[in-house]
């Protein structure tokens, strides 16, 4: 098969979704299939900005038409939902390649929820956003989505959601998940589970990531546990605009960190103890994963794909949105008894190690790629 990756971030495998759509790619590599990609570098300077929300598809369907007419077309293209309406729409120009598109989580719902945190007083789009959104991101999206072969997914809430809202077949859809390398796994091995000194929150520094009850939930921590240190880990902003969020006496207690590599966060992981997200809205993230390969305690809310691979008091803890009394009742618990740490650590490790490897999670991608061409070879 000859394979297009086309998300509009940068090549680097900085961020979760470079690095899943790239470790998942790479396998198929490995088993013998051409794999491009097509990212935010491919957009000539001048082009960026907010005009790249219709220049990276314009620019992507111009691609595949481009390989199409030079003998080598795509057998699959693989697109980003936000991305996905122009591609969608020529494909018999780019040689029909079966559309793909994957959504790290649906557009629609997260611009819901949006919304509902403006209701609720909590930070919200602005009113260039609400105006703008409609227009650039969501129409496109839905479009893609309608149209595509086949949709990748990253947790069960949203595949529902798909096949309520669009009146999809759940034949129509993979839910796949990230992986996490060896590095982590090699974390576990020399995890002490004798005492918690440091928190961890790996994600970027958004509202949506449940920023606000991270503050609200460490400054009440802080206050009763004098040696407590929070890690924050690829923020993606200036250290400075994270700590203002904190009180300015615990401020030197909060760390931000940025690493490169798997080694470098990797390291970041085995100096923590307790892995805290409480996002509103995600796919599901790969520092959750990377945080149970390496056998670390999991704190995370009760949504998306955080549900679907941590079971509460299984191999985690699960909390409600919204609702920092809760996750401070839950890092308590673990500050207190070093068998629930050690227990629900340990089991999260072996999860992953079972569920979340590389080479695991690819299977199901290339088994969908693979189906999808069978069938259109079939038919012809």
């Amino acid at each position: 098969m000859r394979i297009l990756v086309a998300h509009h971030v940068p090549r680097a495998r900085n961020g979760g979704m470079s690095r899943i759509m790239g470790f998942i790619h790479d396998r198929l590599v490995a088993a013998g299939h051409r794999v491009d990609y097509f990212c935010a570098e491919d957009v000539p300077r001048g082009m960026n900005g907010r005009l790249s929300r219709f220049t990276f598809p314009m620019l992507v369907r111009r691609h595949a038409v481009r390989a199409a007419r030079s003998g080598e077309p795509y057998d699959i293209i693989n697109i980003h939902e936000p991305s996905s309406a122009a591609v969608s729409l020529s494909r018999s120009a780019a040689g029909n390649p079966k559309i793909v598109v994957t959504s790290h989580g649906v557009e629609r719902r997260g611009w819901q929820l949006a919304l509902e945190e403006l209701r609720l007083g909590r930070e919200g789009p602005s009113l260039k956003t609400r105006l703008t959104a409609p227009l650039t991101i969501l129409w496109q999206a839905k479009l893609g989505l309608r149209r595509a072969d086949h949709i990748f997914c990253l947790n069960f809430e949203d595949r529902d959601y798909l096949m309520r809202w669009l009146k999809l077949s759940g034949e129509k859809i993979t839910r796949i998940y990230p992986g996490a390398s060896q590095s982590y796994a090699a974390v576990a091995e020399s995890r002490s589970y004798d005492k918690v000194g440091q928190l961890l929150f790996a994600g970027t520094w958004l509202s949506r990531k449940g920023i606000k009850e991270v503050v609200a939930a460490f400054t009440t921590l802080a206050a009763t546990h004098q040696d407590l240190k929070l890690c924050v880990l690829g923020a993606g902003m200036p250290d400075e605009l994270v700590l203002d969020y904190f009180p300015t006496d615990i401020r030197e207690r909060v760390s931000c960190i940025r690493s490169r590599n798997d080694d470098e966060t990797a390291a970041v992981l085995a100096r923590s103890d307790i892995y805290l997200l409480p996002s509103l809205f995600e796919g599901t993230p790969l520092t959750l994963i990377e945080a149970m390969m390496s056998g670390m305690p999991v704190v995370t809310t009760e949504t998306c794909g955080m549900k679907d691979v941590i079971q509460h008091n299984g191999n985690g803890l699960l909390v409600p949105v919204r609702s920092p009394e809760t996750i401070v009742a839950a890092i308590e618990s673990l500050m207190e008894e070093r068998a629930l740490r050690a227990r629900l650590g340990r089991q999260a490790h072996l999860d992953a190690l079972e569920n979340y490897t590389w080479e695991h999670v690819a299977l199901s991608v290339q088994k969908a790629y693979e189906r999808l061409v069978e069938i259109d070879n079939y038919r012809k």
